[in-house]
């Protein structure tokens, strides 16, 4: 992706009418342009030889869980998976975020919040949508983002470094942003990959957007 005003999108889903309906909703986005509609069978290799796209918007339909090994198939290319809002959603989300997907949006996504996700997907970033992070939420953690005694609670400064993380910021950017030495961050770092669990910084957004903690 050369500028935000190239990004290149493509639209998978089983149905036709989904997959028309979809590049209807970002045919008046500034910043997108739906260059592709493939089915979810398809061929994706061959598809992304084609198209070329930035990122793909996925409606998963109401059987998402039949779609996620597909996701394999797409070379790195970032993925935003639209989901019904079904009772069984949150059982899929751990193997929707394992195999790949950036962003998870409901079906009845608006179409300027489609544009926006796609936008921070393509750009490395990770989006869950709010209706979906709280259903996410282990029992153990509140709306509010309280945690349970398992996991300790990230301080505001923590927070801040967090979210910079997941704008896909260096240290030294970081440190620049919150006025900080760089070794502040790193300590900073390390204390959010320890308190989550995570052995890297993907894995740490990954957990944070998992756990409510963090929205993007």
């Amino acid at each position: 992706m050369s500028a935000l005003t190239d990004l290149r999108a493509v639209v998978v889903a089983s149905s036709p009418l989904a997959r028309a309906g979809l590049a209807a909703l970002l045919a008046d986005q500034p910043g997108i342009t739906v260059v592709g509609q493939v089915s979810a069978d398809a061929e994706f290799p061959e598809a992304l030889d084609v198209y070329h796209p930035d990122v793909l918007i996925w409606d998963m339909g109401w059987e998402p869980a039949q779609q996620v090994e597909r996701l394999n198939d797409l070379r790195g290319v970032p993925v935003l998976a639209l989901l019904a809002n079904a009772p069984h959603l949150v059982d899929v989300l751990p193997m929707l975020l394992g195999a790949g997907a950036r962003g998870l949006l409901l079906q009845d996504a608006s179409s300027e919040a489609l544009a926006s996700a796609l936008t921070a997907v393509a750009l490395g970033m990770v989006v869950i949508q709010g209706e979906i992070a709280e259903q996410a939420l282990p029992q153990g953690l509140t709306a509010s983002g309280a945690l349970n005694g398992d996991i300790e609670a990230l301080t505001p400064r923590e927070t801040e470094v967090l979210n910079l993380i997941a704008e896909g910021l260096p240290n030294k950017t970081i440190a620049a942003r919150l006025s900080i030495s760089e070794h502040t961050v790193k300590f900073h770092v390390n204390a959010i990959l320890t308190k989550l669990g995570a052995q890297s910084r993907t894995e740490a957004v990954v957990r944070a957007t998992r756990l409510g903690l963090i929205a993007l």
